[in-house]
């Protein structure tokens, strides 16, 4: 059995106690063993790119009015955005199940014969990224698809001309390739939707923000005919003896599962993990999980409460008491992040996912508004599986509007990155085909597939057009938080213009280079257009004084491992992290065991997080229950964060 890991942001090795690398390591249980690899999407690119770099080049060659110095340099740039796509592609070569290899007989797109081995493993498991790039990664198929057919169309005429003059039918390594990379496309596509070979498990938590991503999910899912066969239900409280904190989120997370079972856990098996009084760390703790997960579900049909303790209705709203002031554990009570954010013009909240950073984003927000009444705020989400709308209980979409209830000087916008590609798509299409037109489609084949070109444009370059709208609104605000993907996607995004800036470089040094033979004029507006805003939008993210990027963690060791790395990361981007905000913190703990047990874990990763962070002021936000939605309540949890 193998153990993947496809998020950019690895946790798998945090989790099994164990560093693991690009390459299997073999992991020791009591009776079985089993390897782990973290995979590295860019690494694992450049090395397919470099074993076929002569047909790709072959190809470009062919296609295009490029040299081979040109397309050299093309194929020496990172590609932005492949982490789901080569992760996809990764994970099909090391199951080993089916080698492709071009017919003999023919070598057009699709015709290509299968070459069974052995597969080196009977079982790959596989922990993906959170929920937006999740989607994608079981999209991208299609756009393996997409590639080998532009590719297909680019070697077209010199396969032609090849057999009617040269007389030569034989298919060359250009040719190969294509058939083998559309043959995967269709392998991997078919092998998703195939119940029998592959099995997907949805994970989700008891609670109502992770329950409604899921369903926007699971829809996405069954509409492209992917079969989720069993939802899991982690961390369910367990019942310990009285206690007002754990009463009260055991009667919430009783209404969240009862919710799971009416939407997606309809026709489909509901599996509850309960919560574990220490987190779980270590092959040991992982298998006693684990023989919940592979044996007979006892707590499907039943009610979720596992153990001798008493239960709570859920229909029954039981009281909350606070006890004691939030200011239990050191610290002063207030808005601390009005007051440390100052005129800060960006704001970027990131974490790993899970952590609340939406909510901990929709909060501050909140708080800068009223704080700071004459100024404009905007919050906008950059998440591909946005929950801004669902923190504020609010239907939001790409343009910004007020979020009921809240302040007049605040409002709300979930990014459409797809439409912010798009709005460029129409100018550099017209742009390539006029390129085309100056040329003739005989000696330029790229110029007249603008369109298809810009269909395989790689995942993620929608949301550097996405976020580069941030750059064109933000004379329109004073400030501007934004609400960023999980670790690993929102490193991407923040790495993302030095890469496409690397690329618009390049293209303007082949067009100045062939700027006699082709009218390059709108698509080198275009490309001078984005230039300046990639420019901009890295000038801004590197004003220490302008921008901040706050990060959300969990006091707890896997997110806390997560947390330093991502901090590292941001150090070396150059980003002013001034803040750490600890999210739901056992502030007031309750008189049950868990709650005891829980705050004593907390005080040790806090103490972890503070000597990681001595430069950083530490904010600390109570757990509540429910959680914290709406304007009112979020307001009200702010006033409670200390420091």
């Amino acid at each position: 059995m193998l153990v993947v890991s496809t998020d950019p942001a690895h946790s798998l090795g945090d989790a099994l106690v164990t560093r693991l690398g690009v390459r299997p390591t073999r992991i020791r249980a009591k009776r079985h063993t089993f390897d782990a690899i973290e995979l590295d999407a860019p690494r694992a690119l450049a090395r397919w790119v470099d074993a076929n770099r002569v047909a790709l080049g072959d190809v470009l060659e062919h296609g295009t009015w490029l040299d081979r110095d040109d397309v050299d340099a093309l194929l020496d740039l990172s590609i932005p955005g492949v982490d789901e796509l080569v992760g996809l592609i990764e994970i099909d070569r090391l199951s080993g199940a089916r080698r492709l290899r071009a017919s003999g007989a023919s070598a057009s797109l699709g015709e290509a014969r299968p070459i069974r081995k052995r597969a080196p493993y009977d079982l790959i498991v596989v922990d993906t990224a959170p929920t937006g790039h999740t989607l994608r990664l079981l999209g991208a198929p299609e756009l393996v698809a997409a590639v080998a057919e532009v590719l297909d169309a680019l070697q077209e005429e010199h396969r032609l001309i090849r057999q009617q003059l040269a007389r030569v039918g034989r298919p060359e390594a250009a040719d190969r390739l294509i058939a083998e990379i559309g043959a995967q496309a269709a392998e991997i596509a078919e092998r998703l939707r195939d119940g029998g070979r592959t099995a997907f498990h949805w994970v989700t938590l008891p609670e109502p923000m992770s329950v409604a991503e899921s369903e926007d999910a699971l829809a996405a899912l069954d509409a492209i005919g992917v079969p989720i066969a069993e939802v899991v239900v982690n961390h369910v409280l367990t019942d310990l003896g009285p206690c007002p904190l754990c009463d009260r989120r055991i009667a919430d997370e009783a209404r969240t599962i009862a919710r799971i079972r009416r939407t997606i856990g309809r026709g489909r098996r509901v599996r509850l993990i309960p919560a574990q009084l220490e987190e779980p760390r270590g092959v040991n703790a992982l298998a006693a999980i684990g023989r919940s997960l592979v044996g007979p579900d006892q707590h499907v049909g039943s009610d979720p409460r596992v153990g001798p303790g008493r239960r709570v209705a859920s229909g029954r709203r039981v009281a909350f008491e606070r006890h004691g002031a939030p200011t239990e554990r050191g610290g002063r009570a207030g808005p601390p992040l009005a007051e440390l954010l100052g005129d800060a013009r960006i704001v970027f909240f990131g974490g790993k996912g899970g952590v609340g950073k939406t909510t901990v984003a929709a909060a501050a927000a909140l708080s800068l508004a009223h704080a700071h009444p004459d100024r404009r705020i905007l919050i906008l989400s950059t998440d591909p599986a946005h929950s801004l709308g669902d923190v504020f209980s609010a239907r939001l979409s790409d343009r910004p509007r007020r979020v009921g209830g809240g302040p007049a000087n605040l409002v709300a916008r979930e990014v459409d990155a797809e439409a912010a590609l798009a709005a460029r798509r129409h100018d550099l299409e017209s742009a390539l085909e006029e390129i085309a037109s100056t040329v003739g489609a005989a000696g330029v084949r790229i110029g007249g597939r603008g369109s298809e070109l810009l269909k395989i444009a790689p995942p993620g370059i929608d949301e550097l057009f996405g976020i580069l709208s941030v750059v064109g609104a933000r004379t329109a605000y004073d400030a501007i938080v934004i609400d960023t993907a999980p670790t690993g996607h929102a490193v991407r995004l923040l790495e993302m213009p030095e890469a496409a800036r690397a690329w618009v470089q390049v293209l303007m040094r082949v067009l100045l280079k062939y700027r006699s033979v082709v009218r390059a004029g709108p698509l080198a507006a275009e490309l001078v257009d984005l230039s300046k805003s990639i420019r901009d939008l890295q000038a801004l993210l590197h004003d220490r004084q302008a921008t901040r990027f706050i990060v959300v963690a969990r006091a707890a060791q896997v997110p806390r491992s997560e947390t330093e790395r991502f901090l590292e990361r941001l150090r070396r981007l150059q980003l002013a992290t001034p803040a750490l905000v600890v999210n739901a913190m056992t502030l007031t703990p309750g008189r049950c065991r868990r709650c005891r047990a829980t705050a004593a874990a907390e005080r040790r990763e806090l103490a972890a997080l503070r000597r990681l962070s001595q430069r950083r002021v530490i904010i600390q936000t109570p757990l509540t229950a429910p959680p914290p939605r709406g304007v009112r309540a979020l307001s009200e949890w702010a006033r409670r964060w200390i420091v």
